[in-house]
């Protein structure tokens, strides 16, 4: 009689240890969402999140890598509940999202004002050749005028520098070479009047009294 009962009894308690294994395993494990998160992660560093929205790359990489523990955990659990687990790699995918857009918003700031950078750059340059030019090159001022000349041609090669940076993407370098050049080019400006108001004095000076009246 016992032998026979547990013969009956044996399929059943299988059969209910089986349903009780199944329900406490909370449907497939959400791999696939694990992987999207990481695969955000990895996108935001690839927009530059580092340089440009690095606190953002932080707090996306903190969630995932709690995610990452939980759902570690919850897998060497017999009765998995994967519900805990879905909420954290939202939210680190939300993170991962939000620091991608921060970078490209800080990265397209900085590139504007690079760009923004060289533009007055080249202006500047480009007005100070043009009075360097038109300088009165006379006795006395020569010296003036090539080292200004010559201090214009480093602006010029700033600019270079500055435009070159730009299109790697380095923006920082970029902005400040434009900056470096737009200031010796408005140094240059500054110099080309000095050295053409001593240039009209030197002409004063050196033309005898009795002529000066035509001359001024």
């Amino acid at each position: 009689m016992k032998r026979v009962a547990t013969r009956f009894f044996a399929p059943i308690i299988l059969g209910l240890f089986a349903v009780a294994t199944l329900s406490g395993c909370g449907g497939d494990p959400p791999q696939a969402d694990l992987d999207a998160a990481k695969t955000a992660l990895d996108g935001a560093r690839a927009a530059g999140a580092e340089k440009y929205a690095s606190s953002e790359l932080s707090s996306a990489q903190s969630s995932f890598d709690d995610a990452k523990a939980v759902f570690a955990a919850e897998s060497e659990k017999m009765f998995k509940d994967w519900d805990t687990v879905a909420p954290k790699i939202v939210d680190a995918k939300a993170k991962a999202d939000r620091a991608t857009s921060a970078s490209q918003q800080a990265k397209a700031r900085a590139k504007g004002a690079a760009e923004s950078a060289i533009a007055a750059a080249s202006t500047a340059v480009q007005d100070s050749r043009t009075s360097l030019d038109a300088a009165p090159a006379g006795k006395g001022t020569e010296g003036d005028i090539d080292q200004l000349r010559s201090s214009l041609d480093s602006a010029d090669a700033d600019l270079s520098t500055a435009r070159s940076a730009l299109s790697r993407e380095d923006f920082e370098t970029a902005t400040s070479k434009a900056a470096g050049a737009k200031d010796k080019a408005v140094a240059v400006a500054t110099g080309v009047e000095t050295a053409t108001a001593r240039y009209h004095e030197l002409v004063i000076a050196n033309t005898p009294w009795y002529m000066r009246g035509s001359t001024m």
